[in-house]
Formats: C-alpha cells, sequence, structure tokens
C-alpha cells in the first residue's frame, strides 16, 4: 500500500508543480513584459528563441497562446508572427523530457529548500517576488513528484501479478493511445504523460511500444485540450488555438506513419540509431517525443498555406474584434512625447467619430447597424482602457509639466468618452423598455412615447455629429466652439418639465419609467458632452496639435 501511496503522493506534486508554474508565469505576463516581447519578437531567430524559453519555462502551450492571445487582441503583436511561436514553443516543451531523463532528486530538493527560505524570508508577500517564488516551488514539486514516481514504480516491479498486466500495454496499443490522450487532456499538457510515462520506464513497468503508445496519445489528448479552448474564443484568437489543434494532428498523423514503417517496414532503425548513443529506455522516449516535436513543425510548416486559408475561413475577424483595437496608438510611440500626444488625441478623435453610430438602431432614417450598441461599447471600451494606460505610461516616461498636463486633459477625454459610450447603451436599454410588451395596449402612450424618443435620439446626434467635426479640426475656430456651447446647454429645466408632465399623466408605469430612464440619460449625455466642449476649448488642446506643424 505504501507503494501506491508514493506513486499517488507523486503524482500530485507533479500535478501541482505544473499549476503552480503555469499559473505564477501568467501572472508575471503585464503589460510592460508584453510591451518588452512585442518589440523583441520580431525577427525569425527572437520568434523561434522566445517560442522554446516560453514553452519550456511555462510547460504549456496553452498558457503561451493565452499570452499571444493578449498580445494579438490588443494589438500589439501580428497574429502571423504568432504562428512560428506556437511551433518553437511546442518544441520547448519537450526539453523538460529530456531534463526528466536525468536524476533530479538533488536538484528538487535544492529548489524545494530554496524556496521555503524564501518563504521564512517573506520573500512571497513582495509583489515584485511573489510570482517568481510560486513559479520556483512549482518546479521543485515538479521534479520532486517526478522522483517519487521513479522510486515508486522502481519498487512495483518486484510485484509479478502488476509487471504482467503492464507489460500487456506493450500488446494491446491502441488502449496505451487512448489512456495518453485522455490523461493529456485532463492534465492539459501532453508532456505531463511523457514523463509519466518515463518515470514508469525506469521503474520498468512498461516497454518501448507501450510508452511509444502513450506518447502519441498524448498528442491527441494535447490537441483535444487545445479545442476545448477554442470554443470561448473568437476570431484572431481562435486562429491561434485552431492553429495548434492543426499542427498536433498533422504531427500526430505523420508520427503514425513514422512509427508504422519504423517497426514493421524496416526493422527499426530508429532504435538501432539510439543504441550507438546507449541511451535507456526513458531516454529513448524523451528522443522520440522529441521526434514527434519535430514532425509536427515538418508537417505544419508543409501544410502552412492550406492551414491558414482554413484558418481564415473558419475563424475570420469578427467585426467587434477590429473595433476593440487601435488605430494609431502603439507603445513604439512612447518614446516621443509630442508624437504620442498627436497618436492619442488622433484615437480619440476617431472614437468620438463613431458615437453617433450608437443611435443609429434608433434612428428610422438611419442604415442598419452593424453591430449593437453594447457589443460595439465593449469593443470600444477596451481601446480606451489602452489609451489610458497608454496616457499613464506617458506621463511616468516624460516629467515635462507641459506633457503632464496634455496628457492630463486627455485622460479627461478619455473618461468622458467612456461615460458617453455608456450612457448611450444605457439610452438603447430605456427604448427596448418602451418598446417592449404588448403593441395592443395603450396605443396612444406608446406613439407618444416613441415620438418623444425619436426627437431625444435626432437631437443627440446632431450634437454628437458637430463635437467630432469640430474636434477632428487641428484648431477648432471660436464660431464652432460657440455653436456647441449652444447645442450643449443645460436642458435639465426641459426635462424636468417633461417629467413632471408624465407624472400626472395616465401613461402605463412601465413606459413612464422607460421616459423618465431616457430623459435623465439624455441630459447626462448633453452634460458631458458640454464637458467635453470646454476641453477642446482649453489652450491645452491647440499646444497639442502643434507638434505635427512643427516637424
Amino acid at each position: 500500500m505504501s507503494i501506491f501511496i508514493s506513486l499517488f503522493a507523486g503524482l500530485g506534486l507533479f500535478f501541482i508543480g505544473v499549476r503552480l508554474i503555469s499559473s505564477n508565469l501568467r501572472q508575471v505576463i503585464g503589460r510592460r513584459l508584453r510591451q518588452l516581447i512585442a518589440r523583441a519578437v520580431t525577427g525569425p531567430g527572437s520568434l523561434a528563441l522566445f517560442g522554446l524559453l516560453a514553452g519550456a519555462v511555462m510547460q504549456s502551450v496553452n498558457a503561451v497562446i493565452h499570452v499571444l492571445v493578449a498580445l494579438v487582441t490588443a494589438g500589439a503583436m501580428d497574429r502571423k508572427r504568432a504562428f512560428p511561436i506556437i511551433r518553437w514553443a511546442n518544441l520547448g516543451t519537450s526539453l523538460l523530457a529530456l531534463v526528466a531523463a536525468i536524476d533530479l532528486h538533488a536538484l528538487a530538493l535544492c529548489l524545494v529548500g530554496l524556496t521555503g527560505i524564501a518563504y521564512y524570508r517573506q520573500i512571497d508577500q513582495s509583489t515584485r517576488w511573489r510570482h517568481a517564488v510560486g513559479a520556483l516551488l512549482g518546479l521543485g514539486l515538479l521534479f520532486l513528484g517526478t522522483d517519487f514516481i521513479k522510486s515508486g514504480a522502481a519498487l512495483l516491479r518486484t510485484e509479478p501479478w502488476l509487471r504482467l498486466h503492464i507489460s500487456e500495454l506493450g500488446v494491446w496499443l491502441l488502449p496505451s493511445f487512448a489512456i495518453g490522450a485522455a490523461v493529456a487532456w485532463a492534465a492539459q499538457s501532453s508532456t505531463t504523460v511523457v514523463v509519466i510515462t518515463m518515470s514508469l520506464a525506469a521503474g520498468g513497468l512498461i516497454g518501448w511500444n507501450g510508452g511509444a503508445m502513450l506518447v502519441m496519445g498524448a498528442g491527441l489528448g494535447s490537441a483535444a485540450s487545445a479545442w476545448s479552448l477554442a470554443g470561448r474564443l473568437q476570431g484572431s484568437a481562435r486562429q491561434l488555438v485552431l492553429f495548434q489543434v492543426l499542427l498536433r494532428l498533422q504531427g500526430l498523423l505523420l508520427t503514425l506513419a513514422f512509427y508504422a514503417c519504423n517497426r514493421w517496414l524496416l526493422d527499426d532503425p530508429f532504435g538501432r540509431l539510439l543504441d550507438q548513443f546507449q541511451m535507456g529506455l526513458p531516454a529513448r522516449l524523451a528522443a522520440f517525443y522529441m521526434v514527434v516535436q519535430l514532425l509536427s513543425d515538418l508537417a505544419s510548416r508543409a501544410l502552412e498555406a492550406p492551414s491558414l486559408r482554413w484558418l481564415e475561413a473558419w475563424a475570420a475577424p469578427s467585426l467587434q474584434e477590429n473595433l476593440s483595437k487601435p488605430h494609431f496608438v502603439h507603445d513604439e510611440a512612447l518614446d516621443e512625447a509630442e508624437t504620442a500626444l498627436l497618436l492619442a488625441d488622433k484615437e480619440q478623435q476617431r472614437l468620438l467619430a463613431c458615437l453617433p453610430a450608437y443611435l443609429d438602431a434608433l434612428r428610422q432614417d438611419a442604415p442598419a447597424a452593424l453591430t449593437s450598441a453594447d457589443q460595439r461599447q465593449a469593443a470600444e471600451s477596451q481601446v480606451l482602457q489602452l489609451c489610458e494606460q497608454f496616457l499613464v505610461e506617458l506621463a511616468d516616461r516624460q516629467r515635462s509639466r507641459d506633457v503632464l498636463e496634455r496628457s492630463m486633459v486627455l485622460r479627461d477625454r478619455n473618461r468622458l468618452l467612456a461615460s458617453l459610450q455608456e450612457s448611450l447603451v444605457e439610452l438603447h436599454q430605456a427604448a427596448q423598455v418602451a418598446s417592449s410588451g404588448d403593441e395592443d395596449d395603450d396605443k396612444a402612450g406608446r406613439a407618444t412615447v416613441a415620438q418623444l424618443l425619436d426627437q431625444l435620439v435626432q437631437s443627440l446626434h446632431l450634437m454628437l455629429e458637430a463635437l467630432a467635426e469640430t474636434a477632428a479640426r487641428a484648431q477648432p475656430d471660436a464660431e464652432d466652439l460657440e455653436l456647441l456651447r449652444s447645442l450643449t446647454h443645460d436642458r435639465s429645466e426641459l426635462m424636468d418639465g417633461i417629467r413632471r408632465r408624465l407624472q400626472g399623466s395616465d401613461l402605463e408605469a412601465g413606459l413612464r419609467q422607460a421616459v423618465f430612464s431616457a430623459t435623465t440619460v439624455f441630459e447626462r449625455c448633453v452634460w458631458l458632452a458640454r464637458r467635453y466642449v470646454l476641453l477642446l476649448d482649453s489652450p491645452l488642446t491647440a499646444m497639442a496639435t502643434e507638434p505635427s506643424t512643427k516637424t
């Protein structure tokens, strides 16, 4: 019984280690590190190096894909540059299998001891180092779990009945393949299956054929785990995950052909090659896993063109994805303050020009809306968040008073744009409440409310269009600003009068509440637009446009 407990504990430590490494390193990938990655990963050599290191350290291609998804959706990396990284990350994960082929007992104990010292010194409480300490603990537990599995498997080989049943895996290859796929899918890692298989092989519990089928089955399980991740993604992010699925499936087919030819047609030339290096069975399985990864890479490169065409057709970038990407701001512009301020201003002008489109679904004479207001707001709010981070980092880098003041004006505009987007979505919700219900009930009241809402929408649409046109000019003149101030004058008395009239009317309670909400939102939009006009009228705004003429 103690032998099985040792194996069970080893598996537990191994799984905990894999999860700790993946989760802690994923937390380390913050915005600044993503910026460094986006800048450093440019050429083929840097793509390969980053992919290998990311796969070797994270030990999960899914975790690497999470980082790439964040970079691609933020516009910091083109998705075509992310595909080679996924290829190299798969090769990087195989490095752990090579390391596991050697004795890791002393290294595991040293890592756990170092982590214990870090916890005793409360280094894990530091914001800067806590994730590094967690990843170090995960690595130590992973190696310690591998050592437990090896030692437990070595003791089990003295049990004749177990050796008999385990040896059958070398004869019945399909069950071995299925077990490898199931464990890799459950553990979200094919490397986990390979390391466990190597530990069983070191204990004499499994032979070459059974171990090879477990390794190949792990490839199918890894593809299945990636497929489950794809269901929650869309557009370019979905393409990255599906690329991993294709890579695994293409490599699996090529590996099965390689295994069949090596075993039944060519009298095992691969085994004779490994004999020249005097490799034991665990090292042979690690080498075979490396061959699996290489074949997956070769198959993916050979079928790259049709695979990319299929991905474009299967997971084309959605309109919402395109809306969520910035058009002007980018991290490279932070080195030049004047350019950065100008680009942030251009990005805000673009988002301001998009505000009238929020009202298209509520206007009778408007073209059909391409997307709903809440979907548009969810996408464009991501751009505003990026703009906010962009301006904050610019202020951190540039300490001049002029840059700080102008960035503060742009940040104030950013917040006003976010509030305007949220308010326009609320106006849609109020209009939906007014239009819902039985149309035969209180037709006159519904017609009155519909007419009132149409007037509010048309007035707000005109106001937002005028604001966007004026903001797009390099230096708004006094007449334009005066017109905007007149369009955005205080409407609180008018809206209060409408609400007071409705209180004494026979209008249905739901319609009355919808009108109250719509008039309140309209009043807020007018107030926000007026605040934006005041920021346009600021002398700092004129200063922000001067660099384009200075250069």
